[in-house]
């Protein structure tokens, strides 16, 4: 006997409450709650799946045909009315997650760098003296005493940021406002926005739960969940220029202005893309001119400034009218990166990272796509491939306002990596990160179209139910290669820098790599990099700064202790046979603190503290040695 209405509805809602317990298990790998000696855990995803569509099988069973199919456009209508408030939970969840789990440290070569040159723009120094350390020239005198993140200036006895400076320019408007912790407010901030805008792309050409799909797949990737939870540029730039793709194209001239400030502010953080603003104003261009009445450009009406084509689309004057509001604030922000680079590193073209004939190489296209194909099956994003092929098969039917200027993104954000640098590590997907709302976007529209032909309520079902489950094995494949937990190591660099500050003498020289931006902003210490030292002049280098008065000292990551020996092999002090004045302990990770002055010290080591507790995450960062 088929159950009654009431039971029906009973058992749906059960369907849907067990199978988002499916997808938290599957997304945190388990749950295990213990309340007075009784415990209960839940491993597997399967089963509660397993129940889920058990339950919802007895809510259909013994419907007709026609009334199955009421229930489907029941449940789909009830579904895309809360979708806009779930997209919003996805994006604020994102967020959150990324202030709990970010490091919010100024500690590596990208954070420090980053961080410190926001506090140099606010005391208004674009360029900072070279420390003198013994009043002696030294081989590679600049780079012997640049952290990770700075290297010598064009004008000589100076170092400059190697980073662009939008991200440093934000971070110093946020510490304007709201002090330290207002430098590290940006990438929760963009990760959220990254997700909503997904969200309202996909929803221009796809209905409200389509686009939950989207953003799901878009917000819970690998590398954008691995990025959240770095002070770094790579989200900050997608969402930057998601949003002006976003407002690109609108018949309002402020709307259009404002796209192309979105789009200077998202160059001045990565000037690299600059080949994405020109492909991005082409792009709109084109879609101006050829625009029709149904893609929303035009009636066939007269135009707000009365011009009028006959045809419904846009005349040559307008398109250029806009064109040139867009371009200008784009313009801009070249020419004050061209000035930036020019004060640094005395030409408009030239950075810090080195010469562009060693960044950008046709030969690197090869290796990189190899990287890219095989990072794409480590991370499980099939999806992209999907995307882009759906881009592509959109922006040939141009029936979509956005289609081709997103394209036109997609080809330039992948063509300016290809010919990039080559790295190893897959994290390194998040330089793609620009074309991830797009290929998100066309993968579930395109998915849902072509499941629309079977039938159109169970497609959107169909789409957000797979986004679902793809989101959720992402975070899980995400928490299992350690991203929630890198704030932890993170808090090392902090850790150490304090022990410095107050052990080593006032006028120490401090020899480091991995440490040495935190140590020179945490600690205030002149940093020496070692790998710069001569590899046969460790102890005479070190002894003439004890003559000196600026007794040396060594923070080594454990990993950075192999290398080091290595180097110095065949120097008293490039043993490191004898006991450190302090270690720090993260987990099985350990940092060493060293005075090289007298490298036969046998006191063992005191234990530096290490801030690794679950706290307000805000509450745990650290101050820089100015500020106090």
């Amino acid at each position: 006997m088929p159950p009654p209405p009431a039971v029906r509805r009973l058992l749906a809602d059960l369907a849907l409450l067990v199978g988002a317990w499916a997808v938290i298990v599957a997304a945190t790998g388990g749950v295990a709650i213990e309340l007075d000696g009784w415990r209960v855990s839940s491993r597997s995803a399967a089963r509660p799946a397993a129940i889920a569509v058990a339950l919802l099988v007895a809510a259909v069973w013994g419907l007709t045909a026609a009334e199955r199919r009421t229930q489907l456009a029941r449940l789909r209508r009830r579904s895309d009315r809360i979708a806009p408030g779930l997209a919003a939970l996805l994006a604020l969840g994102v967020a959150a997650a990324s202030a709990q789990f970010g490091g919010h440290v100024a500690g590596g070569a990208d954070a420090s760098g980053y961080v410190s040159q926001s506090r140099h723009w606010g005391e208004g120094r674009m360029r900072l003296p070279a420390p003198d350390l013994t009043g002696a020239e030294w081989p590679d005198q600049g780079w012997l005493v640049a952290p990770l993140g700075y290297a010598p200036g064009a004008t000589p006895g100076t170092l400059g940021a190697s980073y662009a400076p939008g991200l440093p320019w934000l971070m110093t408007a946020g510490a304007a406002v709201a002090g330290e912790p207002g430098r590290y407010v940006w990438t929760p901030l963009f990760a959220g926005l990254f997700v909503w805008g997904t969200y309202l792309l996909a929803r221009r050409e796809a209905p409200p739960l389509v686009a939950l799909g989207a953003a799901t797949l878009a917000g819970t990737s690998p590398p954008v969940l691995f990025a959240a939870m770095q002070t770094m540029s790579d989200l900050p730039a997608a969402a930057l220029w998601l949003a002006a793709l976003l407002t690109l194209g609108s018949r309002r001239r402020g709307v259009t202005l404002a796209s192309g400030a979105l789009a200077a502010l998202a160059l001045v953080v990565r000037p690299n893309l600059v080949a994405v603003a020109a492909a991005v104003w082409l792009a709109g261009l084109i879609v101006r001119l050829t625009a029709r009445p149904h893609d929303g450009e035009s009636s066939g009406r007269p135009q707000a400034d009365g011009s009028h084509d006959g045809r419904g689309g846009t005349t040559w004057l307008e398109a250029a009218r806009h064109a040139a509001l867009w371009a200008a604030p784009v313009a801009l922000a070249a020419l004050a990166v061209a000035a930036v680079n020019t004060v640094l590193w005395g030409a408009p073209n030239a950075s810090g990272y080195g010469a562009n004939a060693d960044l950008f190489r046709t030969g690197n296209i090869i290796p990189n796509l190899a990287r890219l194909w095989r990072w794409t099956i480590e991370t499980g994003g099939y999806w992209t491939l999907a995307g882009g092929a759906a881009a592509v098969w959109a922006a040939l039917r141009g029936t979509s306002r956005v289609a081709r200027p997103g394209l036109a993104l997609v080809g330039a954000v992948v063509a300016s990596y290809l010919v990039y640098a080559v790295f190893e590590e897959w994290w390194y997907l998040r330089f793609y990160l620009p074309a991830w709302p797009v290929l998100a976007a066309a993968a579930a529209t395109a998915a849902w179209r072509v499941l629309a032909r079977w039938h159109d309520d169970a497609a959107v079902l169909i789409v957000a139910g797979v986004a679902l489950a793809i989101g959720a094995g992402a975070v899980s494949r995400t928490a299992a290669v350690g991203a929630f937990e890198l704030w932890k190591g993170e808090q090392r660099y902090a850790g150490v820098a304090a022990f410095v500050a107050a052990q080593a003498p006032p006028d120490a020289v401090v020899l480091s790599v991995q440490h040495s931006g935190a140590l020179a902003y945490y600690a205030g210490r002149t940093i020496v990099r070692w790998d710069f030292v001569p590899s046969d002049g460790l102890d005479a280098f070190c002894e003439r700064l004890t003559a000196n008065g600026r007794p040396p000292w060594l923070v080594v990551d454990d990993w950075e202790a192999a290398p080091f020996r290595q180097r110095f092999a065949g120097t008293v002090r490039g043993r490191l046979d004898w006991a450190p004045v302090g270690e720090a302990r993260v987990g099985a990770a350990r940092v060493h603190v060293y005075d090289l002055a007298t490298p036969t010290r046998a006191v063992g080591p005191a234990l530096v503290p290490v801030r690794t507790a679950w706290s307000w995450p805000w509450a745990r960062i650290a101050v820089p040695a100015t500020a106090k």
